[in-house]
């Protein structure tokens, strides 16, 4: 009597103990290179489709900008724009603030410099930047400290005269605090 783990005569051990579906597939030691690559190019594509979706979300719109603008964008602009986006993140407002001149010197004004610091106020920048016609396009409002060049005069833009840090930091900073305060209760509102 033949006992269940031998063969058949003329088959091989394996053969009998295997469904010729599953064979087939053991059989293979080779996988297929078709087969591999569609398996390769369905997995990438599916990667590649969820990242898309997922940079999509990321993208959001840049906050609303509010460009305040005195004429070296040293001093006057500094101070407010420091202060404002100090503010607008308190209340969680989604404003931020950037500080343009209509003739930038090459630094900071130190006494700006010096009264921010004292304060417990970060510096928005590192130099004065000039006001460029896309800054003045993209502001949701525009606060100028000096009259603004011809060209960029716009329907948005506000203009205050207030005191200098040269004149005092104190006075320079409760000067330009009151128009950005201001400035915020007229954005939370609308």
């Amino acid at each position: 009597m033949r006992s269940r783990r031998e063969p058949k005569r003329g088959h091989s051990r394996r053969e009998s103990l295997a469904h010729p579906r599953l064979l087939r597939s053991v059989d293979r030691r080779r996988p297929n290179p078709a087969l591999l690559l569609s398996r390769c190019i369905i997995v990438f594509a599916l990667a590649a489709s969820v990242s898309f979706g997922q940079n999509e979300k990321q993208k959001t719109p840049p906050p609303p900008t509010v460009v305040f603008v005195c004429e070296h964008g040293a001093a006057k602009s500094i101070i407010a724009a420091a202060w404002f986006n100090k503010l607008a993140s308190e209340r969680h407002l989604p404003f931020r603030a950037i500080a343009r001149g209509t003739a930038p010197q090459p630094e900071l004004s130190e006494s700006a410099i010096a009264g921010l610091r004292q304060d417990g106020v970060s510096l928005p920048q590192d130099k004065p930047q000039p006001l460029t016609s896309d800054d003045a396009r993209r502001a949701s409002r525009i606060v100028a400290f000096c009259p603004l060049p011809s060209s960029m005069k716009a329907s948005r833009a506000e203009v205050f005269d207030v005191p200098g840090p040269n004149d005092g930091y104190k006075k320079s900073r409760d000067a330009i605090l009151v128009h950005v305060k201001a400035l915020l209760e007229d954005l939370q509102k609308n």
